[in-house]
């Protein structure tokens, strides 16, 4: 019983991390827009690509990692799940790094 518990608490925090990187990007579409319209600025077609793309990502992945994982015993499920979250976030980590800010504006 302690064993299940325990992996339902693992899954539950990694689904809330994945949720947390939805909202996330979420608020960025969302208030960039802002912050460009009060400064005389709009949103290039680049910036709403990368904007949507921060969105979709972890859906997507997070989905896939389910869809790899069914099937599976708790233990390769969670790392799988795991596993995705981690990309989420390198790639989100590239993306903050290799795009400049200055091409979401236009």
């Amino acid at each position: 019983m302690a064993r299940r518990i325990t992996v339902w608490a693992a899954a539950a925090l990694l689904t809330a991390l994945y949720i947390y990187t939805v909202i996330a990007a979420i608020g960025n579409a969302v208030l960039l827009p802002q912050m460009a319209d009060s400064m005389g600025l709009g949103i290039s077609g680049a910036g709403w690509f990368w904007l949507v793309f921060g969105i979709a990502l972890p859906v997507l992945v997070y989905a896939l990692a389910l869809l790899i994982g069914k099937g599976r015993t708790a233990g390769p499920r969670l790392l799988v799940i795991a596993a995705g979250l981690g990309l989420v976030a390198a790639v989100q980590l590239e993306v903050l790094h290799l795009v400049p800010q200055s091409s979401f504006f236009g």
